[in-house]
């Protein structure tokens, strides 16, 4: 009996360059704090910012909204397109026939800063993304 394997092959993202503005906002950051404190521990004692790719998938099995777009960096969720962006992204990637085209993009997180009595604030993420460049 040999060895079963699977070759799985992400298909290559496409790279919208945006204004260097992010103004695209992440949301369920909340959720995944845990990954982007990971992901950004050199900023824990004073905050920061850090940039990175973020890619955006269709998640239309997703339980609360199936016409969610998922935001990955580094191969981990770190949230979602608000409702409304995520079906107008949806519109325009139809529009020019790449419906389900995975979308890289440039991506900012910030925040980590420690507060008093080793608190610290939230991780948030935002997207150098004009939805109106699609």
């Amino acid at each position: 009996m040999g060895i079963h394997t699977e070759f799985v092959t992400e298909i290559e993202p496409v790279f919208v360059t945006g204004d260097e503005h992010y103004n695209l906002e992440v949301v369920g950051e909340p959720r995944y704090q845990k990954y982007l404190e990971m992901l950004n521990k050199r900023f824990l004692k004073q905050g920061g910012q850090q940039a990175l790719t973020a890619k955006l998938h269709y998640e239309n099995v997703n339980p609360y909204d199936n016409k969610a777009i998922r935001v990955v960096i580094n191969g981990g969720k770190v949230g979602y397109l608000l409702p409304g962006d995520a079906r107008l992204f949806r519109k325009r990637l139809e529009r020019v026939g790449q419906e389900g085209t995975i979308i890289a993009c440039n991506a900012m997180i910030i925040g980590g800063k420690r507060t008093w009595h080793l608190k610290r604030t939230d991780f948030d993420v935002r997207l150098d993304l004009p939805l109106s460049k699609l």
